[in-house]
């Protein structure tokens, strides 16, 4: 999973921030990562609220040497896809 998480202690910045990431979600799938997730109410293992943008590559592990080239092809790929959006 590659993501981009909105962690803030003030829920209404929190949710300030999600407004304006969603007002560019045409521009992130269109122009960037069509495969987005969008999730503004995300639970983490510790039970934290977060909200994350994500993309997901089903069917490897870190466990499985057999998908450590295409894990890292996809984790390369998707992270400057999102560091480009970001930038721009």
């Amino acid at each position: 999973m590659v993501s981009l998480d909105l962690d803030h202690n003030d829920l209404e910045k929190r949710i300030e921030l999600w407004e304006k990431l969603l007002s560019l979600k045409s521009i992130l799938t269109d122009e960037f990562l069509p495969q987005a997730i969008f999730n503004d109410s995300y639970i983490l293992d510790n039970q934290k609220e977060i909200s994350r943008i994500y993309v997901v590559l089903e069917g490897v592990s870190i466990h499985n040497k057999d998908t450590w080239q295409e894990t890292m092809v996809f984790l390369n790929e998707n992270m400057l896809q999102f560091e480009t959006f970001f930038e721009e």
